[in-house]
């Protein structure tokens, strides 16, 4: 409302002495409950809409759930245990159940060689030249240092950005000339050994560079001194000799990646068992996200007679009763050519509140314990079918999928009330125009209610003045 508008409100009945500034703020308030059926129309779809997202986010959980025992390679699942300290394992759905004897004779570890000492580790040493290095059957991998960037610190940083497989340090051992070059394969095992020569650059007096930096591996010769001989691994898994250039040593055992700690003074045990706790776990989960989804569609469908106003959002709507109706369906649907065709069947009952409860964890622990391909085929289906909803929690999922796609049921209820909010909205707005439209009349009306009556008062005023002039004239004549 502009200023002018606001203060030809405020100077209303100035003229007439009438209250016309209230009694417009009445008309106003009057027309604006005009709105009130529309806003409670449009409070009543929000609160649709809001619910539907509600049995969205529950439904979406749910099939988060049934998505991880419609995996077959949950079933799969393994865990490994190790008898002492020198190793340890990890195992992946590849392994088998079994029990392996390990011992450790040896380590792997990666070679180190040592330069001569320098007394300054930033003075150049030589005027530049080109390093070559290499661990192992890599290429050989050349390095170039400029005049005036020959110094240790210099041979270090370069060695370091050149990826060759070989890192380098300086220690300081604390003598005249305490500064000395280290060189450490990367990788562990006799396969990654490092050889390095140095040439110095053309027209450089002496060999500095190529004193410095000489080692071959496979002959064992050079000016550099090896500190640590690069090992392999020697190991045995029941009794069967295995070398690795690495202390991870994968599928040794089959689907097992052992990591070797120490050498053994007996033989360590690891055992491999189905990871049974995984799979109950995801099972335990897939009930509580049923459950959860049962809590939330009965409070929005909830009848309270007594009291209808705490009624549920949704009472009788006919999406909600559809979603409802298809997860029973898929969750009651029998899992054919399986040995286990139910849920009933591992311990799993439909109470009459419409959750789920595992009744019988024992009936839950023998299936998985005995019988891991049916609880597998129960939930997942057949693996040797290329079909992905034949088992319950596929059959659940497919139908999540298609309720909450864009043409899917909760998908279209939302896009309807949408629609429905915002054909409310043009109501709302088309109706404050009109009522605004109103209100502006009425404040014109008053505008000129007031001038006239301010007329009537100065005219009223006028002849009151003339007619008492006139009377006052008379007495005067008169006397």
């Amino acid at each position: 409302m502009s200023s002018s508008y606001t203060s030809t409100i405020s100077s209303l009945g100035v003229g007439s002495g009438l209250n016309l500034s209230s009694l417009l703020d009445g008309l106003k308030s009057s027309e604006q409950t005009r709105l009130q059926p529309l806003q409670t129309q449009k409070s009543s779809y929000t609160a649709q809409l809001s619910a539907y997202g509600t049995l969205t986010s529950a439904v979406q959980n749910l099939q988060s759930a049934a998505d991880k025992l419609n995996d077959p390679s949950l079933f799969d699942s393994t865990k490994v245990d190790v008898s002492g300290g020198a190793i340890t394992a990890t195992s992946s759905t590849d392994a088998v159940p079994g029990s392996y004897d390990v011992s450790v004779s040896q380590l792997a570890q990666s070679q180190s060689l040592v330069a001569s000492p320098v007394a300054d580790k930033t003075a150049n040493i030589g005027a530049g030249g080109t390093i070559s290095i290499a661990a192992g059957g890599n290429a050989p991998v050349k390095i170039d240092l400029a005049s005036g960037q020959s110094s240790l610190t210099d041979i270090r940083d370069a060695i370091n950005h050149a990826n060759a497989g070989v890192s380098a340090s300086i220690i300081n051992d604390g003598s005249a000339t305490p500064y000395r070059l280290v060189l450490s394969s990367d990788a562990s095992g006799t396969a990654n050994q490092i050889t390095v020569s140095a040439t110095d650059a053309s027209g450089a007096t002496g060999t500095p560079l190529a004193d410095l930096l000489s080692y071959d591996s496979s002959a064992g010769t050079g000016s550099m001194t090896e500190t640590v001989a690069a090992q392999d691994a020697k190991l045995s898994v029941n009794g069967i000799a295995i070398t690795r250039s690495s202390n991870t040593v994968d599928n040794a055992i089959q689907g097992v990646t052992l990591t070797l700690n120490s050498i053994t003074s007996s033989a360590n045990q690891v055992s491999t068992t189905r990871d049974n706790g995984t799979i109950k776990s995801a099972i335990k989960n897939f009930v509580s996200a049923y459950n959860s989804y049962q809590g939330k569609a009965g409070a929005l469908t909830a009848f309270n007679g007594s009291n209808p106003s705490s009624n549920g959002v949704l009472l009788g709507d006919s999406t909600a009763r559809s979603v409802s109706s298809q997860l029973n369906k898929a969750l009651n649907t029998p899992v054919s050519g399986n040995s286990l065709s139910v849920l009933s069947d591992i311990g799993i009952s439909l109470q009459t509140d419409g959750t789920l409860k595992i009744d019988n964890e024992s009936k839950l622990d023998t299936a998985l314990a005995s019988d891991p391909r049916g609880v597998a085929q129960l939930f997942s289906g057949d693996p040797t079918k290329s079909a992905t909803d034949d088992g319950v929690a596929g059959m659940l999922s497919a139908t999540i999928g298609r309720m909450t796609d864009q043409n899917g049921v909760l998908s279209s209820a939302s896009k309807g009330i949408q629609n429905s909010i915002d054909d409310v909205n043009k109501s709302i707005s088309n109706m404050q125009d009109t009522i605004d439209a109103t209100v502006a009349r009425y404040h014109q009306q008053f505008v000129q209610l007031d001038s006239l009556m301010s007329s009537l008062n100065s005219t009223q005023s006028y002849l009151t003045t003339q007619l008492s002039q006139l009377n006052s004239s008379s007495s005067s004549s008169k006397g």
